[in-house]
């Protein structure tokens, strides 16, 4: 086994005292692991990896109380640079998707051996070095050049995400008449072809199957779409089962080769923190982080930037955006500003006609209406990301906020 660590934490949770013993015995054949805890149930679990920080769990995934998978959450959330693998008798796909889904990094199915172990958990340990070494290097300041890629993520759906990455690409097109790409991966659910009227005869799944070996340049352009208003996308899969086929391996070959051939890759992320996101959220060189006004989202978003932090992202790559803001108060602004503990970047009007409208007609309203105020702030977020050097940006940007003045106050 080669870890490249001087040593391995790792905390042993499973309700039988004879499987703890064996993994334990199993572990001593490794000089480069330590055994720091063991737990009998997902409340002990949780409330250990808090408490000692191992490098990763070997999870059971049946205990009773709470199990793994819930157990699996709460430390993705809680404690996130411990990674899970869950161990389970179950190898069917709907186990291991959950298991994902969780923010398991691994799953191992019983009985395995010594050889098969290690092998596992070093591909963790070196996924997550890989990890936190594209995190350090991302460019966190300054104008982006081209190359980049810009996640748009969210906590919680609905909140008009989907809609705000097509327009975003639609809106730098125009701007600077780039190659821009698109790439859905809401992979249960993903609706950008849709958005922007296409009817996908190729997905991110295409890509996947062929295997991560055999994924190059020409064949990955082979299976891109492009739009009426000369976007290109990498569509979501037709179907919710077809998520699991596209691991984070994946996800991380398709966008280092995506950076290589187009100015810009917009890319439209899931709301979870499964490995599949992660993969894109590491490699991204800023962040749209979109939430609502509302409780649900606020929470959420709360949870989401504690999570970055805890994972070492920069927090001045990730940028705050507030949709439907004008129905806020702006001393209510202030408020959310100070419950998040980050500063709001931008502020998105809600107009539900006029996406509605977008959205059935299969048109970024950017370019359907662009002298509406949503387009307005749309435009004024692309310039910022640009660096666009416009003498009237200050006039436009001082003259929208006077619209929220009017508005809000």
């Amino acid at each position: 086994m080669h870890i490249q660590k001087k040593e391995v934490t790792l905390l042993i949770a499973d309700d039988s005292q004879e499987m703890r013993e064996t993994l334990k015995t199993l572990l001593t054949f490794n000089e480069t692991i330590k055994v720091i805890g063991e737990a009998c149930n997902g409340e002990e679990a949780v409330e250990k990896v808090a408490d000692l920080h191992p490098d990763l769990v070997l999870m059971d995934i049946n205990m009773p109380g709470m199990d793994g998978l819930k157990a699996t959450e709460a430390i993705a959330i809680k404690s996130p640079h411990s990674g899970v693998i869950i161990i389970s008798v179950q190898e069917e796909v709907e186990y291991m998707r959950r298991a994902m889904s969780a923010g398991a990094r691994e799953y191992l199915v019983k009985p395995f051996d010594s050889d098969e172990l290690f092998r596992t958990i070093n591909n963790v340990i070196e996924k997550e070095m890989i990890r936190r070494n594209s995190i350090s290097e991302s460019p966190v300041s300054g104008s982006l050049e081209l190359g980049q890629i810009i996640s748009l993520y969210s906590p919680k759906g609905g909140v008009g995400k989907s809609v705000l990455a097509v327009n975003i690409a639609s809106e730098i097109k125009k701007m600077i008449d780039a190659r821009i790409l698109l790439i859905d991966l809401n992979l249960e659910f993903g609706d950008l072809a849709l958005l922007l009227n296409l009817n996908a005869t190729t997905t991110i799944v295409n890509v996947a199957q062929t295997g991560i070996q055999s994924i190059d340049h020409e064949y990955l352009k082979s299976n891109i779409m492009t739009a009426a208003n000369g976007l290109d996308i990498l569509p979501a899969p037709l179907k919710p089962e077809y998520a699991d086929i596209v691991t984070p391996g994946v996800i991380q070959k398709v966008l280092e080769l995506t950076k290589e051939e187009w100015d810009y890759v917009i890319v439209d992320t899931a709301s979870s923190f499964r490995g599949e996101v992660l993969a894109a959220l590491d490699m991204s060189s800023l962040i749209l982080m979109v939430f609502g006004g509302d409780f649900l989202s606020l929470k959420n978003t709360s949870l989401a930037l504690g999570v970055m932090t805890s994972l070492n992202y920069p927090m001045d790559q990730v940028r705050m955006v507030m949709n439907r803001a004008f129905a806020q108060a702006s001393t209510k602004i202030l408020d959310i500003e100070k419950g998040l503990k980050k500063r709001i970047d931008y502020q998105i009007p809600g107009d539900i006609e006029l996406v509605l409208n977008s959205i059935n007609r299969g048109q970024p309203l950017v370019e359907t209406n662009p002298s509406s105020d949503l387009a307005k702030s749309i435009k004024l977020i692309c310039e910022d990301i640009l660096q666009v050097k416009d003498e009237d940006s200050e006039k436009k940007k001082s003259g929208l906020f006077s619209l929220f003045a009017k508005k809000t106050g």
